[in-house]
């Protein structure tokens, strides 16, 4: 037999393992959305709003006016109206626009195998990476980690979209680390449909590509941006004031409640105004500053698997307005983590139970919260990850890599 009918009987027996692969998940995953939302009250649901402005995007309507979203409401059977109009920015409900055509119970339960397959695909992408250190020996403690992780619980039952970012991300640095910058930088503004946590990940991403010397990445992300920006435009023309007059509503309703450092400032200062900004402040700066300093300093040899994590973790702790299901973007420093202590040859049980390590500590905080009836000691979670995340890249050697690329570890 030649090579070449060897190579293809192997991409075909390759195929058909993975459509074997992908069908099974898909019956698990339908299996698991199904049971999920079934037990939910699901107009009363963070998905609602998700599937409602994708409704009034399918019909033409505007999301923003307090009248419409209220009715919208009212005509399927919510009772809890936690905002009077669309928070987000009007791209999403044209991304949600064909779950908007479905009713709720299906898009919910489309939703949710969906997210199941991002979040799996994200942990797979990842894992494509550095395949000689996240060998077989690894996939089990890690697939057991992601599963039990409380965000990725979190996530599924109220129909976020974290598992949406988690696969923007993890895509960005799947194609950064293969050098394909600009390539991957067309994605990077999508993150901005969820602005509280989008936008400074996205600024800290740009400080980074500015850093590498990245000009067309930088070119890429402006055109995508317009891109974005005008799909907007073309449905209403005044949605950006529209959606920011709302963002200023829900931020002033939530500020100092959230498991970031604002939410542990509010907590020690016994929830007045004054010392929590100057608490929180001073230790987002603090944060901020630190980051700056890592990507400055090894801003050639600091790969863009540990440039995202960075900006993840300070993001989660710096951004004014967060809840536990966002920190499911935490999967991506924690792989890169146990990357690292692979490369570094920690003992195997550590690092093998890094991640089942994050999913104690998270049960451990779900616990206090519970108790203390609020989540913003949850911060602990990513500012573990942060200082874990500066010591390792700290103690990097500082070294130039090939025609400005990441090299990928084979």
């Amino acid at each position: 037999m030649s090579q070449n009918v060897i190579e293809k009987m192997i991409l075909n027996h390759k195929f058909r393992y993975i459509f074997i692969v992908m069908l099974v998940l898909g019956g698990i995953f339908l299996f698991t959305a199904v049971k999920i939302v079934n037990s939910l009250d699901y107009p009363n649901s963070d998905f609602f709003t998700f599937w409602l402005g994708g409704h009034l995007a399918s019909l033409g309507e505007n999301p923003y006016i307090a009248g419409i979203w209220i009715g919208g409401h009212h005509q399927f059977g919510a009772s809890w109206i936690p905002n009077t109009t669309f928070i987000y920015p009007l791209p999403l409900s044209l991304l949600f626009a064909p779950l908007g055509l479905l009713s709720l119970y299906q898009a919910y339960v489309v939703w949710i195998v969906l997210s199941q397959f991002m979040i799996i695909l994200s942990v797979a992408l990842l894992m494509r990476l550095y395949p000689n250190q996240l060998n077989k020996h690894f996939i089990l403690p890690l697939l057991a980690g992601v599963v039990l992780f409380r965000p990725t619980i979190i996530t599924l039952i109220n129909g976020q979209l974290s598992g949406f970012l988690l696969i923007l991300l993890a895509c960005i640095v799947f194609i950064w680390e293969k050098g394909k910058w600009w390539q991957g930088s067309v994605l990077l503004p999508i993150l901005a449909l969820k602005p509280n946590l989008g936008i400074p990940i996205i600024v800290l991403l740009i400080f980074y590509l500015i850093l590498r010397r990245q000009m067309a990445s930088l070119v890429a992300v402006g055109a995508s941006s317009v891109v974005l920006l005008c799909i907007g435009l073309i449905q209403n023309a005044n949605w950006v004031n529209e959606f920011l007059k709302a963002g200023g509503t829900k931020l002033s309703q939530t500020f100092g409640f959230s498991p970031t450092v604002w939410g542990i400032a509010a907590y020690l200062s016994g929830f007045r105004l004054n010392p929590t900004l100057v608490l929180g402040g001073l230790a987002a700066i603090v944060l901020l500053v630190g980051c700056l300093i890592l990507m400055v300093r090894h801003r050639e040899s600091l790969s863009p698997a540990m440039a995202c994590s960075m900006a993840i973790t300070t993001t989660l702790l710096i951004t004014p307005y967060t809840w536990p299901y966002d920190q499911l973007l935490l999967i991506i420093p924690i792989i890169a983590i146990m990357t690292e202590m692979i490369k570094r040859q920690y003992p195997f049980l550590l690092t093998a139970s890094i991640f089942l390590l994050f999913d104690i500590l998270s049960l451990v905080l779900l616990l206090i919260s519970a108790k203390i009836q609020m989540e913003v000691l949850n911060a602990i979670i990513p500012l573990s990850m942060y200082c874990i995340l500066f010591i390792f890249i700290l103690s990097m050697k500082s070294q130039k890599p090939l025609n400005n690329t990441t090299k990928v570890i084979q």
